[in-house]
């Protein structure tokens, strides 16, 4: 297969400052605080902007947790914020109970975390706290970029912009589902924006559609991307082939790669799908030198079944069975070509990000939303539909997706019109 070159990202960044470092204008940026909410495919984006911004090794992570256990699994729907006073209630309560009654069970069980103590690691998100910083620390360390993605993070990057507007930057990824002129800029999908075409409009009742969020189109501050940011260019992708030369460069050729997710509310699937894909790889598997299988945390047993006992003996093909070393960043270095389920579009954006052929199975499972991005991947010739009729030897290439460093310019300009700009 010939090989899909990438150009160089380009340099936004020289040299690796500290966090705080001494003196310097106000007017530069040096650092940024990300806010997270315990989902990998969240904080990703949030982190790759960081690291597209040039500030990958001079940001602090926050994390907005909930709590968890017992009945809290149920709560999820709740703001986090009443959540967290539900759960302090709920375990007083059962403390009480325990105390006055010498029971030694109770059917509410203790949060994980307390309700309010995240990973020892990482830093508990706190409004207060944040802005102190950044307020504290302007005249020495100059403004303060912040990145948050996720419905959980929504109250608290606002908050931070509403009390510290003057020293801060406020980034929020994804739709917030909110009033954007609570952020200095918002980064999101095209696709959440679908809920306004005529196509869309067509599938929700007259007197339901002014609850459907968006109900206005993009702002001039709101930056449309076709997928999700991450951390993925060539200069990681050259790292993780040089960290992963050992285990992969000798696999016969053409090396696929299939990365499998999980069924969402857009997107269900079940056995069905497992069966009908690897009816297709065991299709293709003469076009290909080896695969390898990668299932995700959360894909359900139903599918991995179906996976193992299917291609689980086949000697081309090797099951990755979630031990560490992850090599998620190996396949996407070494794999000549993808398979990816249709219902991540974390997965896809990054599979799209290397330029190489990306098949993708599941997307006639899909709708509203997560069918128009798949329909946008097609028309822009990014992605195919996995048959088990392809050749799989067969080099096919396309403008690789660069959302996030379009993302990050859009972030630079604004910041310049400010009156601000990112250390370089």
């Amino acid at each position: 297969m010939r090989q899909i070159l990438l150009p160089d990202p380009p340099t936004l960044s020289t040299g690796v400052p500290e966090i705080f470092e001494q003196g310097g204008s106000q007017n530069v940026v040096r650092r940024a605080v990300v806010i997270g909410n315990g989902f990998p495919g969240s904080e990703n984006q949030c982190i790759g902007l960081a690291r597209a911004l040039g500030l990958a090794q001079n940001h602090l992570l926050y994390r907005v947790t909930r709590p968890k256990g017992g009945i809290n699994e149920w709560l999820h729907w709740l703001p986090v914020g009443f959540h967290k006073k539900l759960d302090f209630i709920l375990r007083h309560l059962y403390l009480y109970s325990r105390l006055m009654l010498g029971s030694k069970q109770s059917k509410y069980i203790a949060s994980e975390n307390g309700g309010s103590v995240g990973l020892s690691s990482i830093l508990e998100a706190d409004v207060k706290s944040i802005v102190s910083m950044a307020r504290d620390t302007y005249e020495k360390d100059g403004p303060l970029v912040v990145i948050a993605c996720g419905r959980d993070t929504v109250s608290i990057a606002s908050s931070i912009r509403r009390l510290a507007s003057e020293n801060v930057f406020v980034v929020q990824i994804q739709h917030p589902r909110s009033h954007l002129n609570r952020f200095d800029m918002v980064i999101t999908p095209r696709h959440d924006y679908y809920p306004l075409t005529l196509e869309a409009q067509e599938q929700v009742p007259r007197f339901m559609r002014g609850w459907i969020t968006p109900r206005e189109p993009p702002q001039d501050h709101v930056v449309l991307t076709t997928g999700a940011l991450h951390g993925i260019d060539y200069a990681t992708l050259r790292k993780s082939a040089s960290a992963w030369h050992d285990e992969f460069a000798s696999l016969p050729k053409p090396l696929v790669v299939v990365n499998i997710g999980w069924p969402r509310r857009n997107c269900r699937y079940g056995a069905d799908l497992a069966k009908q894909l690897t009816d297709a790889l065991l299709s293709v598997l003469g076009s290909c030198g080896s695969v390898r299988i990668a299932l995700s945390y959360r894909t359900p047993e139903k599918v991995s079944r179906v996976i193992f006992k299917e291609l689980g003996d086949n000697p081309k093909v090797f099951i990755w069975n979630g031990q560490e070393p992850n090599p998620y960043m190996g396949h996407l270095a070494w794999g000549d070509a993808f398979v990816v389920t249709a219902d991540s579009v974390s997965l896809i954006s990054e599979a799209c990000s290397t330029g190489k052929p990306v098949y993708v199975i599941g997307a006639d499972h899909c709708k509203w939303k997560i069918a128009d991005f798949h329909k946008s991947l097609r028309e822009r010739g990014v992605v195919r539909p996995f048959t088990g009729f392809e050749d799989m030897s067969e080099s096919w290439s396309y403008p690789p997706l660069n959302d996030t460093a379009e993302a990050a310019m859009r972030v630079r300009s604004a910041l310049a019109a400010r009156g601000w700009s990112l250390r370089s």
